[in-house]
C-alpha cells in the first residue's frame, strides 16, 4: 500500500472473505421393495418391458399386463382424438369469427369512402377505399399461399 500513499488498490476496500459453511450430506434414497417384477408408471410412460420381465410372470400375469398396456393405449389414443377434435373445432370458430369481423370493418370502411366521395371529399374516400382494397387484397392472398 505505500505505492499508492496509503490509499487502498481499488476503488473498493479489500473486504475479508468467509469460507461457505460446508453443505450437510443427506442420506442416500433407497427405493422401496415391492412385491411386482414390474412397476408400470403412466407418469414416466414406459414403452418398453424388459425381456428378463416377461419371463418371471405367468400367463395370468401377462395376459392382465396386456389387457392394461392396451386399455391405457386406447384411452391415451382416445383422449389424443378428443383433444384434436376439439383444436380443430376452436380453430374453425375463430377462423369464422375473423373472416366476420373482417369483413364487416371493410363493409364499414368501403361504406365511409362511399360516403365521403359522395360528399365531395373525393381524395379522401379514394385514400380510405385505396388502403381498404390493399388490406382486403393482402389478406386474401395470404389466406391462398399460407392455408
Amino acid at each position: 500500500m505505500p505505492e499508492n500513499n496509503g490509499k487502498p488498490d481499488g476503488p473498493h476496500p479489500k473486504l475479508d472473505l468467509v469460507a461457505p459453511a460446508p453443505e450437510p450430506s443427506l442420506p442416500p434414497v433407497i427405493p422401496p421393495q415391492t412385491n411386482t417384477p414390474f412397476q408400470f408408471n403412466q407418469q414416466v410412460n414406459i414403452q418398453q418391458i424388459p425381456p428378463k420381465v416377461w419371463d418371471k410372470l405367468s400367463a395370468e400375469q401377462i395376459f392382465d399386463l396386456s389387457k392394461a398396456i392396451v386399455a391405457q393405449v386406447e384411452a391415451m389414443d382416445s383422449r389424443h382424438f378428443e383433444l384434436a377434435r376439439e383444436k380443430a373445432s376452436s380453430a374453425a370458430t375463430t377462423k369464422r369469427q375473423s373472416v366476420i369481423i373482417g369483413g364487416v370493418l371493410a363493409l364499414a370502411g368501403l361504406a365511409a369512402a362511399t360516403y365521403l366521395a359522395a360528399s365531395g371529399n373525393g381524395i379522401v374516400g379514394g385514400i380510405i377505399a385505396t388502403f381498404l382494397a390493399t388490406i382486403i387484397a393482402v389478406v386474401i392472398g395470404s389466406r391462398f399461399v399460407g392455408d
